[in-house]
């Protein structure tokens, strides 16, 4: 399968709707923590327009331009060196690959924009991300948060 990775653009409003409807609730849990029927206006807006230095989003499409993978990070306001990263793979690509190329391009433009550590909430049950986390970190720092959820910083791997 090829798999083409490209900056998300504001025209992608109806795609990111697209890929959460399609989403199990399984999926939707382990990547917003709670249910998630759709995206607000405003949500949309802030997922769609970034800037690409402190907010950066990737979307990984197939040949055919069908939603595989959103990915992203957002620096933190209190840190310039680190960023929350999310990442949110299809169903039916789960498991294959694309959310690690995904990280990894992720943590690749992270570097250039001076992040050195990524952070993120998750489930402490999301093995897949606590994997996808070790995969781009040298270090990495598991902390239980309660209900079930794990603060996870990864400093990046050089």
């Amino acid at each position: 399968m090829d798999v083409r990775i490209r900056p998300i653009r504001p025209e992608d409003k109806a795609l990111l709707s697209w890929g959460l409807a399609n989403l199990s609730e399984a999926s939707v849990q382990r990547r917003f923590l709670s249910p998630k029927p759709c995206f607000t206006v405003g949500e949309l807006r802030y997922l769609t327009e970034v800037d690409g230095h402190d907010h950066v989003a990737l979307i990984a499409e197939d040949e055919s331009g069908s939603l595989l993978a959103v990915g992203r990070f957002v620096r933190l306001a209190e840190d310039a060196a680190a960023a929350e990263l999310a990442i949110a793979v299809a169903d039916p690509f789960q498991g294959r690959g694309v959310g690690t190329l995904l990280g990894q391009r992720l943590a690749d433009e992270a570097a250039r924009q001076g992040v050195h550590r990524f952070t993120a909430t998750m489930l402490s049950e999301n093995r897949a991300a606590h994997a996808l986390m070790a995969k781009l970190a040298g270090r990495l720092e598991r902390r239980l948060s309660g209900r079930g959820t794990s603060e996870v910083s990864a400093n990046l791997a050089a």
